[in-house]
Order: C-alpha cells, then structure tokens, then sequence
C-alpha cells in the first residue's frame, strides 16, 4: 500500500510525511540552489546564486582594467535576477583601481551590498576617498 506524500516547503524547511509509520515526521532542509555561471575570462568568474531572500552574486579572483568593464555590466545586468543582490567578494585575490571604481559605481545604484572583502579591497577604497565595502 502506498502512503500518502505531503510535502510543505518553506525557506527554510521541507516536511515529509511520507514515512512509513503514521505519526512519523521527517524534517530535511531544502535542495540546494545552484550557482549560475554570469561571467567568465581567464582571470576571474562571477556566479550567482538565487535565494529566497536576497540573491548572492559570487566574484572569483582577479579584477583590473582588462574587465572591470564587464564586471560593471554583469553586475547592472544581475539586476534584473533579484531586486537586491548581496555581492560576495571574498574571493577576488587581486583588484585595482578601475575594480574599487566599478564596484563603487553598481553598489550606489542602490539595491546591492558588497561584503567580505579583503583588508586590502578596502584599504584601496579608503585611499580613492570612497565609502568601504561591507
């Protein structure tokens, strides 16, 4: 005999009851949310990952003058996958000046923190005078 399969999906949580005592409860935390591929050269990757709450968009490894003009329009384009974006920076290993310019530029279009960068991200953007990242 088949059991009935109810299942009530939160942000959080997943509750089966599908078990095979009645009265059993299972409780399993959600699928995982895949990243999604925005960006991609040699030196550097952008992925974004789609959450219930605010999306976090992922930048991996270097940013300089080579594309910190793609990174300024992947960002402004990430705009249209969530109304506020969390930019997780805690992986760029290098970024210059025209990198601080760019993520200053989408961060004061409004509906987007930059957070986790590195002592020297911020200590880049404290001597160009801009506001320091999260």
């Amino acid at each position: 005999m088949n059991a009935a399969r109810h299942v009530r999906r939160d942000r959080h949580t997943t509750l089966d009851t599908s078990c095979a005592d009645e009265g059993d409860m299972v409780l399993s935390a959600p699928p995982p949310t895949p990243e999604h591929l925005l960006y991609a050269d040699h030196i550097l990757q952008v992925t974004c990952t789609v959450n219930a709450g605010p999306s976090v968009v992922r930048l991996i490894g270097e940013i300089d003058s080579s594309n910190s003009g793609e990174v300024l329009r992947t960002l402004t384009e990430a705009r249209y996958i969530d109304d506020h974006l969390i930019i997780d920076v805690s992986g760029v290993s290098f970024a210059d000046v025209s990198a601080v310019r760019a993520l200053q530029s989408f961060a004061s279009g409004g509906s987007a923190t930059i957070r986790h960068a590195q002592p020297q991200l911020n200590r880049l953007a404290g001597l160009l005078g801009l506001p320091l990242f999260d």
